[in-house]
C-alpha cells in the first residue's frame, strides 16, 4: 500500500478527516508499540510500511525503539489516549481501528510474529485484522 492509499483508507476507517489526524493516531499507535516491541521488531514491521510510516517509528531513538518495556493492553489504550490527548474509550477505539488498516500493509508471518511477542490479553486486537495474504485470497 502506498502513503497516499494509506491516508484515505485511515480516514476512512478511523472516521477523521484530515491528515494530520490521521498521522497523529498513527504516531500514537506506532510509538506505543515501538515501546513494547524488542530487538528489531519496529524496524521489522516498519520495513512493510510506506516510508512515511517507517519515519515515525524511526523518530524514537534506536536504544530506546530496543527496550521491549512490558505492559498489558488496557495500559497500551491508556498509552495512546496520553498521546493523542483523548479519552481511553476513544484510544481504544482509535487503535482496534488502526490495527484494521494496518493489517493489510504487512505480511502474514509479520503479524504473526508481533502478536507472538505480545501477552495473551492482546488477542482482541487481533480480531478481525486481515493481512495482505488474507486481502488476497
Amino acid at each position: 500500500m502506498q502513503y497516499p492509499e494509506f491516508i484515505h483508507e485511515a480516514k476512512a476507517k478511523l472516521s477523521v478527516d484530515t491528515e494530520q489526524e490521521v498521522l497523529d493516531i498513527t504516531r500514537a499507535f506506532l510509538h506505543t508499540l515501538t515501546e513494547h516491541l524488542a530487538g528489531n521488531a519496529a524496524d521489522n514491521l516498519g520495513a512493510q510500511l510506506p516510508a512515511q510510516l517507517l519515519d515515525i517509528i524511526r523518530e524514537i531513538s534506536p536504544e530506546d525503539r530496543d527496550q521491549g518495556e512490558r505492559f498489558k493492553l488496557a495500559e497500551f489504550y491508556e498509552r495512546v489516549a496520553d498521546k493523542l490527548g483523548v479519552d481511553t474509550d476513544t484510544a481504544t477505539r482509535y487503535t482496534q481501528q488502526f490495527m484494521q488498516v494496518l493489517g493489510p500493509m504487512v505480511t502474514h508471518s509479520e503479524l504473526h510474529k508481533i502478536k507472538s511477542t505480545l501477552s495473551d490479553d492482546y488477542a482482541p486486537l487481533f480480531e478481525n485484522v486481515t493481512t495482505a495474504q488474507d486481502a488476497a485470497r
